[in-house]
């Protein structure tokens, strides 16, 4: 009967669609990284088209009221141009939350895989102890029960990461959908705002805060 328990182990499979490791998560990890990057230039562009454009409105002044005047109003609108853009690395902190999430999800999963691999490692040891038991030896049925209690938590494991494989798997595309919509929002703004007020301010035919100038 012993002999038949080591013989029949199937300590060391995984369900179909279980596997150790994950793939996934470097990439992802990328991911983060750049989004973080994305975020922080657009953050310095935002600061540096502020700065430029304070400055741009002190020049005027101090050169007449005509320029004074025409490029306070520039500054007004270059102004709301670096609010958009401070507005889209705010949505880029949202986005990198959002794969965070995920990545989190991801990490705890690889641990619970790497948990059940030790109670495997474990079950094995006990297996092989059994099997050179012969019927009368004394630790024979405390070794027996260790080792259907470490099959039984082998089982259960398998059951939570087969669960949690599935749940992640919606969990990434619906935490994809939120990014997503995020970003491409994020994006429309700044260049409808960008699109409206730069044209005023760099189209030399139509603008008429240029054409203001003597």
């Amino acid at each position: 009967m012993f002999k038949k328990i080591a013989h029949n182990s199937t300590i060391n499979s995984l369900p179909t669609g279980v596997s150790f490791g994950n793939k996934d998560l470097k990439p992802l990890q990328d991911l983060i990284s750049l989004e973080k990057s994305i975020g922080l230039s657009f953050q310095k562009l935002s600061a540096d088209i502020t700065k430029a454009s304070e400055a741009l409105r002190t020049w005027g002044l101090g050169e007449g009221d005509d320029l004074g005047d025409t490029l306070t109003a520039s500054t007004h609108l270059m102004l709301q141009f670096a609010t958009a853009l401070t507005n889209y690395s705010t949505h880029e902190t949202t986005i990198r939350e959002h794969m965070k999430s995920v990545r989190g999800r991801e990490e705890a999963l690889d641990d619970s895989k790497r948990r059940r691999k030790a109670v495997v490692a474990k079950a094995e040891g006990v297996e092989k102890k059994v099997s050179k038991m012969s019927p009368e030896h004394k630790n024979l049925g405390m070794q027996t029960d260790t080792l259907n209690q470490l099959r039984d938590q082998i089982r259960q494991m398998d059951t939570e990461i087969m669960a949690e494989e599935a749940s992640i798997s919606d969990f990434k595309r619906t935490s994809t959908k939120m990014w997503m919509a995020l970003k491409f929002g994020g994006l429309q703004e700044v260049t409808e705002k960008g699109t409206v007020r730069l044209q005023l301010v760099l189209n030399l035919r139509t603008s008429l805060l240029i054409k203001m100038i003597p």
